[in-house]
């Protein structure tokens, strides 16, 4: 054999080795679950000045979630269409964005919460950092999903 045969087979033999081993890991490796879609939560009727969210309707309020992986974009139905950043790791959410209501323009929301059973749990606050802006109470959310036949039924005519 020659010398470039062998240098070949060799390229070939590491080549095998090192997808075998992607593979290997590959295999322990679990994606995150998927909850990416349209959620539905009642939404509270706002007593404060200057709420987190601001509905149009009292009691009904949802909220569209992108997901890629880890990362989320959570986009609420609200007056201000409010728009969060967030992560998805171990069944828990975190994420923060700038307040889009007027009253608390510039302003952190925080958003912590989690996935229990078939409920997306979520509770919004606002860091205050100037005297100006009036403290929001913590707002809690429980949204679900529409079942499958839900879902199906509500696309056919």
């Amino acid at each position: 054999m020659t010398r470039s045969t062998l240098l070949y087979l060799g390229m070939l033999v590491l080549l095998g080795v090192g997808l075998e081993g992607i593979r290997r890991v590959g295999n322990t490796l679990t994606p995150p679950h998927h909850i990416a879609g349209q959620w539905y939560f009642s939404a509270p009727s706002s007593s404060s000045s200057c709420p987190l969210l601001e509905f149009a309707e009292a009691g009904k309020g949802s909220l569209q979630v992108e997901q890629s992986g880890r990362y989320l974009m959570l986009t609420f139905t609200d007056v201000h269409s409010t728009k969060v950043p967030a992560r998805f790791a171990d069944g828990k959410l975190r994420g923060s964005g700038l307040s889009t209501a007027p009253c608390a323009a510039d302003t952190q929301v925080r958003i912590r919460g989690g996935l229990v059973g078939d409920r997306l749990e979520l509770s919004l606050t606002r860091s205050r950092k100037e005297a100006s802006v009036p403290a929001a109470a913590t707002l809690v959310l429980s949204a679900t999903r529409p079942s499958e036949s839900d879902s199906r039924s509500l696309a056919s005519p």
